[in-house]
């Protein structure tokens, strides 16, 4: 079966990190820098069409110039739609200002792997971003299929909650930055990310950082397991803080046990934001058709571990 991914993208301007390539053929997702090419810098990634977010509505600013399946994909409006009605369900009204963007891509049935989705900031103080679904991946096996869609949708959400500007100051440079860096800049002191980081991944951090092989990835994943939602959350602390979210918000009951991951939900718990959040996204979904959410667990998380300190490696569905 195909396998898809979810990328976070990030620019790479901000500063550059040394990458462990989540596949022997690729370095890690680069950066969508514009949208005036027919094509992301990822090459899996084909632009069909960019809608501008408008509270209630999506607004087409461009049609991308497409052939074949992917020209199918693009002039099918009623399809965009759909996607756009899930999303916000997902995303409130007062985030969308936040989210100005939606892209519908095509992630190209023809290569092995596919990505799901992404986010990428579209200004350099993250009050902007951009958030992109692959069309033919949200109805492989029919729209929203297991709640996969779904859960993509709220995990890229996750990131945009997590690292925009009123969690992560991008004005300050790594060397200047007194609390964990994410990438995108310097976490603020109270976020969640900077809290996420500080109490479950400081004390292994140099051992984190040391796993330079997918061989050496996995044994530090098999060792610390009890730490993490899902495999895929180990990547970094940044897919680990959107994995929380994900699991945190499709998990009908609250905190079960005091391991670290569960610690980790606790936090979430503890911010009235999220308990928000989870309400409103379980409120217009769960509620309505539990199919649109998977079963806490049930979701198919690779063994790649991608750039240690960007969350933007790719996420494997089997």
């Amino acid at each position: 079966m195909k396998k898809w991914n979810y990328i976070l993208v990030v620019f790479l301007s901000i500063i550059t990190f040394s990458i462990l390539s989540c596949s022997n053929d690729d370095d890690g997702a680069k950066p969508i820098e514009s949208t005036d090419n027919n094509q992301n810098e990822d090459n899996s990634l084909k632009n069909l069409t960019l809608y501008k977010v408008d509270g209630e509505n999506i607004i087409k600013q461009k049609d991308f110039d497409v052939t074949g399946n992917a020209l199918v994909l693009q002039k099918d409006i009623k399809k965009h739609q759909e996607i756009w009605n899930l999303t916000k369900k997902i995303i409130p009204l007062d985030y969308r200002s936040k989210m100005n963007e939606f892209m519908i891509y095509y992630g190209d049935e023809s290569e092995e792997e596919g990505v799901l989705g992404y986010v990428v900031e579209r200004t350099k103080d993250l009050s902007k971003w951009q958030m992109g679904i692959a069309i033919d991946y949200a109805y492989e096996g029919g729209f929203n299929a297991k709640g996969e869609l779904a859960y993509t949708i709220i995990h890229e959400f996750g990131h945009i909650i997590t690292l925009d500007d009123t969690q992560v100051d991008s004005s300050i440079e790594e060397s200047s930055c007194q609390n964990f860096y994410t990438g995108e800049g310097c976490a603020r002191d109270n976020s969640n990310i900077n809290q996420l980081q500080k109490k479950h991944w400081a004390d292994i951090w140099d051992e984190f950082q040391n796993a330079n092989s997918e061989t050496e990835a996995q044994a530090f994943y098999d060792k610390y397991k009890d730490r993490y939602v899902t495999q895929y959350a180990s990547t970094n602390p940044g897919e680990d803080i959107a994995e929380v979210f994900a699991t945190f918000t499709t998990r009908e009951k609250g905190v079960s046990g005091n391991s670290k991951a569960e610690q980790k939900i606790r936090i979430m718990y503890d911010d009235d934001k999220m308990i928000k959040l989870r309400n409103y996204i379980r409120g217009n979904i769960a509620k309505s058709n539990r199919n649109f959410l998977p079963n806490p667990g049930s979701w198919k998380r690779a063994n790649s571990i991608g750039d240690k300190n960007k969350s933007h490696c790719r996420l494997h569905k089997n």
